[in-house]
């Protein structure tokens, strides 16, 4: 179609940071509507002369543009869903902790489950876990399931073992540990993941109307920070959801999906790959869990927690599985995202890695195979990387594998990896020390781990300090602090690379999609402090605004 002849959506006057080392600064853009992609940036007046008769001209007023924010590790389901249940992330105790659910429970009938989540027993005095005999006193008419802060155990009471089956004699399952005392009798505490499965199933879950609703919720959240894209890591079920959304025109960010390793066999023999889908909705791989969490104290670790010196946690994916699964995957086109937090999990992760690099190799160069979809097919990363040994940040380096980090795990973490992890804690949540040595950092929230407001995560990234702390809280191992460019870079150009996504977005470069935000105040002029608070003035999605106003 002839210029003249397009819809063109003209942004003048603006202060415009592009993220392209090619053309990092620009005053305006113009978007093909048709397309939804960028199709000219420069000054104003080069932009105005592409005017025809169906444009629309939006004046900035000199405000600031950056490209849209992607956030690179979501649950959103679970998101969703954690929206539904009881916060507990304000108890600083046990008693606390019953006092709300048993609230909640006095509004809920009898025998329907009560959900919550984000207890932290590291926030708590005394800072034990929890069993269910607190539960049973207070709630004996409801079964209780009360996810952790990090979303890696369960404490329940004595209706919820019987509801899902668990007593004396159930066996821990093939992964994952249902915590005893000295009789046999299950405590009330379970951890990582089948055992985890065990709870899941037997709770009663939300209808699916309520849990659709939610999700709209969710998402018009997150258009109103800024975010245009995720990264969601999530099972067949969510898949499904996003999917009615999509048909419906209701999935706005854009998502890139990720699914459990349980569906690796059913995308190998159905022959999906990377890249399948379009620009709203598109497959992206599979997740392996190599280990648990830390505040669950269940990340494989090299040496012996502190005051534990028989116990380094648990690797969830033994070394040999994690090499046979990465390589079936990478070779049937399919991104690789493992989650590893411990330092023994992550070698365990990138000796996998390794391994399948070289299987990859060798696979080519044997019969005829069918082609891989994309950039994506070949692109492995590690998530949230928290402890990590200096010489596998090397091998990190060296190997091109993603560093996929949540810089607000490490305010939030900051007691209990000294607590748990002793002196080693230095080397924790090493962003900057990656990012020097040449790993790519993508940034996200893992939400409902934590927040999903960018802003706050930013500021985390920034000043290593929580927002929500006592001020007099200082920077938490400072050197670690990425500056404010480094850290949108991880928000935008990292996160596309990251999901093989650089070649649409990331950046506001001709030819990529015209996701954008423009901001109500100078992030690069204002303290750095005031990150958390940044105003956004509005929000584009393929040139369509999605969130907040122009005049």
């Amino acid at each position: 179609m002839p210029l003249g002849r397009r819809p063109i959506l003209l942004l003048l006057n603006g202060d415009i940071h592009t993220m392209d080392n090619a053309q990092p600064h620009a005053q305006a853009l113009a978007v093909d509507r048709t397309s939804g992609r960028i199709l000219a940036v420069g000054d104003t007046t080069d932009i105005r002369a592409l005017a025809g008769p169906l444009n629309e001209t939006l004046n900035l007023r000199g405000r600031v543009v950056i490209p849209g924010l992607i956030d690179a590790h979501t649950h959103l389901v679970g998101y969703a869903q954690s929206r539904l249940t009881i916060d507990l992330s304000q108890a600083h105790s046990e008693a606390e902790a019953v006092a709300l659910v048993k609230e909640r429970a006095d509004r809920t009938p009898s025998g329907a489950w009560v959900v919550g989540q984000r207890w932290d027993k590291t926030a708590w005095t005394p800072a034990n876990f929890p069993s269910k005999a607190s539960l049973d006193a207070a709630i004996p008419d409801h079964p209780v399931a009360l996810a952790s802060h990090d979303y890696h155990s369960f404490w329940v009471n004595s209706l919820a073992l019987q509801r899902a089956g668990i007593d004396a004699t159930t066996p821990n399952p093939p992964t994952g540990v249902i915590q005893r005392d000295v009789t046999g009798e299950p405590t009330g505490m379970l951890f990582e993941g089948d055992a985890l499965g065990l709870i899941d199933a037997a709770i009663t879950p939300p209808e699916t109307e309520t849990l659709l609703t939610e999700l709209r919720g969710a998402l018009a959240e997150l258009r109103a920070w800024g975010i245009t894209g995720v990264h969601n890591i999530e099972d067949e079920t969510s898949l499904r959801l996003m999917q009615y959304l999509h048909a419906s025109g209701d999935l706005t960010p854009r998502v890139l999906f990720f699914v459990q390793r349980a569906a690796l066999p059913d995308a190998v023999r159905l022959g999906v790959q990377a890249d399948f889908g379009d620009d709203y909705l598109r497959f992206a791989g599979i997740k392996i869990f190599m280990d648990g969490a830390l505040g669950s104290q269940t990340a494989a670790m090299i040496d012996p927690y502190e005051n534990r010196p028989d116990y380094t946690g648990l690797l969830t994916t033994s070394d040999t599985e994690v090499l046979t699964l990465a390589s079936k995957a990478a070779e049937n086109g399919l991104g690789v995202a493992i989650h590893a937090i411990g330092d023994r999990a992550v070698r365990a992760a990138l000796d996998g890695i390794e391994g399948a690099m070289r299987q990859r190799e060798r696979a080519r160069h044997e019969a005829q195979r069918i082609p891989t979809a994309g950039a994506l097919a070949t692109r492995f990363r590690l998530e949230h990387t928290q402890l990590i040994r200096p010489e596998d940040i090397e091998r990190m380096a060296r190997m091109g594998v993603v560093g996929s980090v949540q810089p607000y795990h490490a305010v939030v973490d900051r007691y209990a990896a000294e607590r748990y992890w002793g002196a080693r804690h230095v080397r924790s949540y090493a962003y900057q020390t990656m990012r020097a040595s040449g790993v790519r950092l993508a940034l996200g929230s893992d939400v409902p781990v934590d927040t999903a407001n960018p802003w706050r995560i930013l500021h985390a990234a920034v000043t290593r300090r929580n927002d929500r702390a006592d001020v007099s809280e200082g920077p938490w191992l400072a050197a670690q602090a990425l500056s404010l460019e480094q850290a949108l870079w991880g928000y935008t150009v990292g996160a596309a690379y990251a999901g093989g996504q650089e070649a649409r977005q990331g950046s506001l470069t001709p030819g990529k999609l015209a996701d954008l935000v423009v901001l109500g105040e100078d992030i690069f002029a204002a303290p750095a402090g005031q990150l958390a608070k940044t105003p956004v003035a509005a929000t584009f999605v393929g040139g369509e605004l999605v969130y907040g106003k122009l005049d």
